[in-house]
């Protein structure tokens, strides 16, 4: 599972290494822009990482970079820790139990934990990554820019097509 997790951020990568700043920081009429929904997508990750090893994942602890989603150059330097950081994640079980804590409705009071696994946030991260992938193809694609085929698949959709 992560490297399942490494590869969405090398999809990641490779996109942002091929758009200038406009392209990615730009909404260009849209709600959003590409860097906001990956910069979105980061945090998660970072969330995840940062606290795996105090088994307490919080994913409203995001810092909400706003360079991260403006500069190509921060998001791709960001990415690269990233995946340094989510490559030392091997070394946790997939089955080892964590904490995890996401608000799910904006006036909900305080904090809620639930209990989880490691993998289970692994797999979290995945279908999370690839629903803003797929909204970030539809806003480059509106724009003419080519994307990968895989891009903003889904795993078991790639799977499908190829069993065909």
């Amino acid at each position: 599972m992560i490297s399942a997790n490494l590869g969405l951020l090398e999809q990641a990568r490779v996109l942002v290494a091929q758009l200038d700043d406009r392209q990615y920081g730009s909404t260009r009429g849209h709600h959003s822009s590409v860097g906001a929904h990956l910069r979105h997508v980061i945090e998660h990750y970072q969330c995840f990482v940062e606290g795996l090893a105090g088994g307490r994942i919080d994913y409203d602890a995001r810092r909400r970079d706003a360079t991260i989603e403006a500069a190509t150059a921060r998001a791709l330097e960001v990415l690269g820790q990233l995946a340094r950081q989510l490559g030392q994640a091997r070394r946790y079980a997939g089955h080892q139990a964590v904490l995890v804590q996401m608000r799910c409705a904006a006036d909900q009071p305080g904090e809620t934990w639930a209990g989880s696994t490691v993998g289970r946030e692994l797999q979290f991260l995945v279908s999370h990554a690839v629903h803003h992938f797929a909204l970030i193809r539809m806003l480059l694609e509106r724009d003419g820019v080519r994307i990968e085929p895989d891009f903003g698949l889904a795993p078991s959709t790639v799977h499908a097509r190829a069993a065909k």
